[in-house]
């Protein structure tokens, strides 16, 4: 079938977004319990791995067909951005990476939905909330990787949320769009 991955920086309205949304089934993985419940270590390679793992698993699931349309909150380009960002691999890791899951035909029936914006007041939410502070160094993490995916033929469309109804009303307009396909 196909997967609309919904991705970016934290705080920029995704799981928001995806929550007002009734036309497609979500996945979301429980990154954050199984991080805790597996005991990784923030900064150690196993969890770059484990996210790569799932991620290879559900696109596989995907092209065998075994998957229903799915929109999916944060996916490979979070996996890949994140194992910068927490230094667990090199940046140069990351894009081999992402070329290998594209040459392997990973992306084929896939979309992705780089969501813009930025959520002003603080909040608490879990162990990353520190890692805010670091937003811009995220956003151009996300950036520049989605860049490298377009180059690769890999649809990547970037969604402006401006935290109001109109941004709501424009993210199911492109739901609907992606689900009629």
């Amino acid at each position: 079938m196909s997967l609309l991955i919904v991705e970016g920086a934290r705080k920029s309205g995704k799981s928001y977004l995806i929550s007002q949304q009734t036309v497609l089934p979500v996945f979301k993985f429980d990154f954050n319990s199984n991080f805790s419940h597996w005991d990784f270590d923030k900064h150690g390679t196993d969890i770059h791995w484990f996210g790569l793992g799932k991620e290879i698993m559900l696109h596989e699931l995907d092209a065998a067909g075994h998957l229903p349309t799915l929109l999916v909150d944060r996916g490979i380009l979070t996996n890949s951005v994140w194992g910068v960002f927490q230094r667990r691999i090199t940046e140069e890791q990351a894009k081999r990476d992402l070329i290998k899951f594209n040459d392997r035909g990973l992306f084929k029936n896939t979309e992705i939905l780089l969501i813009e914006g930025q959520f002003k007041e603080e909040r608490k939410k879990d162990i990353w909330d520190e890692d805010d502070k670091r937003r811009e160094e995220e956003r151009s993490l996300f950036l520049s990787f989605s860049s490298l995916l377009r180059s690769l033929g890999v649809t990547v469309n970037v969604f402006r949320n401006d935290f109001d109804i109109a941004s709501v009303e424009r993210f199911n307009e492109v739901i609907r769009e992606f689900a009629s396909k």
